[in-house]
């Protein structure tokens, strides 16, 4: 029996593979790529530990334990040499394409041989299947090109770059060796603000509040609604939340308290049964008449970007296109 490593993008998946294939190790990314800073570095080794400080700050765990947590990860990687197969099976969304760049562009720099690894791209959550669909999955996997390798390492440069310009360029390209890219690039685009200071999640989550306060799980659940594929977990959501609320000038009104996860109990239920309104400032900036940023600061990483006041790229949703800093 061929022994397979078969890497997907977190727990739910994993169970699911690991029931469903006998035999086959599950290695699990487990990494919110779209969430916090991803910049250049030396090695992996690197990034693994500054993206395991920045989920500790996000009170995923502590720093100690993600860092083991990664590295332990990362030597799963390390090894795939030994298997006879190695098979990603990933998904449509922002989320997955993120991790599935990262892990193309570590074999692009490692090569595997001829035909030994494989990939499932697949336009259904992974976590929503059943261990009667995995056959069919699995009788999709297709070898991985050096086209795929060659796009994905590109892509995933341009995603660590300290400008979002080589990002928003694949938007142009016309191959499809990759058939999720694409939307995955546009999604990861509207993640910058706006002309307003907003970007397309927060508009999501304001947007409503024009008609009816609403609890941040009611304000999640109706932003999930409204994309095309959905990736953003609710401790992302609940961060960009607390940016809006909690700012020099705050958008939104009604929380006690920031999103304190599971240490503190008490605080998360207070936390997600509070009643959200608009500030209004928060209606100002809806209606274009106000510029969130002229009221308050900026600093937040997109990909290997960190926008600040002075460094402060911007996502014409209209156009299309990319407004460098000091244009607005």
């Amino acid at each position: 029996m061929e022994h397979d490593l078969i890497i997907t993008n977190g727990d739910a998946a994993g169970e699911l593979l690991r029931r469903s294939i006998a035999g086959a190790e599950i290695l699990p990314w487990r990494d919110v790529l779209h969430d916090g800073p991803v910049p250049f570095t030396e090695d992996l080794d690197e990034l693994s530990a500054i993206r395991a400080d920045f989920l500790a700050s996000r009170g995923w765990g502590t720093s100690e334990q993600l860092r083991n947590d990664f590295e332990a990860r990362d030597r799963g990687l390390a090894v795939s040499e030994v298997f006879d197969r190695v098979a990603l099976w990933f998904e449509h969304d922002l989320f997955d394409q993120l991790q599935l760049l990262q892990i193309l562009d570590w074999f692009e720099a490692h090569p595997p041989e001829p035909g030994k690894l494989l990939l499932v791209q697949s336009s259904t959550f992974l976590g929503t299947l059943t261990p009667e669909d995995i056959p069919d999955f699995r009788a999709s996997e297709q070898p991985v090109t050096d086209e795929q390798l060659s796009l994905a390492a590109l892509a995933w440069a341009a995603f660590r770059s300290d400008t979002p310009e080589e990002w928003a360029e694949l938007m142009h390209r016309t191959d499809d060796a990759l058939p999720y890219l694409k939307p995955a690039v546009l999604r990861m685009l509207e993640e910058l603000p706006d002309q307003r200071g907003l970007n397309r999640t927060e508009r999501q989550m304001l947007q409503p509040l024009l008609t009816t306060p609403l609890n941040p799980p009611q304000m999640f659940a109706l932003s999930q609604r409204q994309e095309e594929a959905m990736f953003m977990g609710d401790w992302s959501f609940w961060a960009l939340l607390d940016g809006l609320a909690f700012g020099e000038t705050p958008l939104v009104e009604g929380l006690e308290n920031a999103f304190a996860g599971p240490d503190d109990a008490t605080a998360t239920q207070v936390y997600l049964q509070s009643t959200v309104e608009l500030t209004e400032f928060g209606k100002a900036v809806l209606a274009a008449e106000e510029d969130r940023y002229a009221e308050n600061t900026m600093d937040r990483w997109w990909g290997g970007t960190r926008l600040t006041d002075e460094n402060l790229w911007r996502w014409n949703a209209d156009s299309r296109s990319l407004i460098p800093p000091g244009v607005l």
